[in-house]
């Protein structure tokens, strides 16, 4: 973002905003003029709509294609930036195993969260980066994306438990890497509510998926990465990860009243 501070987000225009991107502009590429509007009620710039290091008054000339619905739901640089500091201080810890540790972004949507992790964490850790988006619309739009930026993420149209599947038999003798980061982030849906993100109510449910990344783990820890907003409902959080490690809670700098911010939390499972 440049550096123009942000100003503040209007509610009533931002929820109004929020209704088209998930209602008639769900699927259609955002011209220019949309993309800055979102900047603009979303984060507060014009600018602040930036991923892949592209603002959005510069997307429509690289060529980026963004639906609707991914503008409203990506993870908006620099908030990458931030998550992955705060890997870099926990992977450091970790012990290194023989097999290469993966990133794995399960609901890729944008895809930018683990194009930039990919990029920052990569050449001192050696994560390679794999994803899966299954809506079909989105996996074409962030496909053409990651490949005009040059990314390193090797995305897939499937499931995010098809790529559970594949990274629970890798070839390697000693198993998957203490160092795996796995980044949850399904549709918030039904989950998004005036009392806070509620993550028994995402599509699918965030409990489900914590479930699914330990059987695939067979009991070998990991990382998990969740995107929320920063109000949680009915305590959610503490209850999916109550078996967990709590490590890290990040708050990027607000650009709307609470409940309506981008929230990131780190956890040991």
């Amino acid at each position: 973002m440049t550096g123009a501070s942000p100003e503040p987000v209007d509610s009533a225009a931002y929820f109004d905003l929020r209704a088209r991107l998930l209602g008639p502009l769900r699927n259609r590429p955002l011209t220019s003029g949309q993309l800055c509007e979102v900047g603009r009620i979303v984060c507060g710039h014009p600018d602040g709509l930036s991923l892949y290091g592209i603002p959005a008054p510069r997307m429509a000339a690289h060529g980026i294609r963004l639906l609707g619905r991914t503008a409203l739901e990506c993870v908006k640089d620099p908030h990458p930036a931030l998550v992955a500091a705060a890997l870099t201080d926990v992977l450091a810890g970790l012990p290194v195993s023989g097999a290469r540790p993966v990133i794995a972004d399960l609901f890729c949507g944008s895809g930018n969260l683990g194009h930039q992790l990919g990029r920052l964490l990569g050449p001192r850790f050696g994560h390679r980066v794999l994803a899966t988006e299954l809506d079909p619309l989105v996996h074409a739009a962030t496909r053409h994306n990651l490949t005009l930026v040059d990314s390193p993420v090797r995305l897939h149209h499937a499931d995010y438990r098809d790529l559970l599947h594949t990274l629970a038999a890798p070839a390697v003798p000693d198993g998957r890497s203490e160092q795996d980061v796995y980044l949850v982030e399904p549709p918030w849906d039904a989950g998004y509510t005036p009392a806070g993100l509620d993550l028994t109510r995402t599509t699918p449910p965030v409990p489900r998926i914590l479930d699914d990344v330990r059987r695939s783990r067979g009991g070998r820890p990991c990382l998990v990465v969740l995107k929320t907003s920063d109000l949680i409902a009915r305590d959610t959080l503490a209850a999916t990860f109550r078996d967990a490690t709590a490590l890290r809670t990040l708050l990027p700098r607000p650009v709307r009243r609470h409940g309506m911010n981008a929230a990131f939390h780190l956890y040991r499972v």
